[in-house]
């Protein structure tokens, strides 16, 4: 029962990252950093995004084997191959929609400025909540994510500290690759790990421990 469980964590932290990447994507108020990045080196080298990203992840999964194998699993192999084209695919969805919902609405400013911000609170939301679930499984992280459970375990600062550290990198690198920055990927880097941890302790541990998840109230 409880392999099951972590098993579905797990599978389901994926896919909403990769959901909730999307969402932010499509918002154009910046791209989460990671996303970032992948999307600046994907410009610059002219490969697909999806396919840019299992290359970058499979550079990096080698150099994680050899620091820590504890964080490789089968939510490793699932993010390495699929996260990157669940991005790709809602990205495309979404903008799409929003196309259309232009179009249609005949949207202001003002009105297509409030759409983007929903979907980016919104893609924010989904992808703390669904790297907590992924992470608390423990069958495995993306390997993004294993560089900062690394520093955590390897220094004595707090997974919050080093998840904005290694967003902090990304939004760098992602300037360099010439990547569009803005007020979103900065915000992203700031509060992604914050909300990870707030998401962990409130609802991955307690539905890994078959309990219900704690009112935030």
């Amino acid at each position: 029962m409880d392999k099951g469980r972590r098993l579905a964590m797990a599978l389901a932290g994926v896919a909403l990252s990769g959901i909730g990447c999307g969402f932010i994507k499509t918002a154009m108020f910046g791209m989460d950093p990671y996303t970032g990045f992948i999307t600046g080196l994907s410009q610059f080298s002219g490969v697909g995004y999806g396919s840019i990203y299992a290359i970058v992840n499979f550079a990096v999964f080698i150099v994680v084997w050899f620091l820590d194998q504890h964080y490789i699993g089968i939510a490793t192999l699932i993010n390495m191959v699929g996260a990157g084209y669940a991005v790709q695919f809602t990205s495309g969805l979404l903008s799409e929609g929003l196309e259309c919902a232009v179009s249609g609405l005949a949207l202001s400013e003002v009105g297509m400025g409030l759409m983007q911000a929903v979907f980016f609170l919104a893609g924010l939301f989904i992808l703390s909540i669904g790297t907590a679930l992924y992470f608390t499984a423990d069958l495995g992280v993306s390997t993004y994510d294993a560089a900062a459970l690394i520093l955590r375990d390897r220094s004595r600062a707090s997974l919050k500290t080093c998840r904005m550290g290694t967003d902090l990198f990304c939004v760098i690198l992602a300037l360099v690759l010439g990547a569009s920055i803005g007020v979103g990927t900065v915000a992203t880097a700031i509060c992604l790990g914050p909300f990870i941890e707030f998401f962990n302790g409130h609802v991955a541990v307690p539905l890994l421990r078959g309990k219900r998840p704690v009112s935030a109230g």
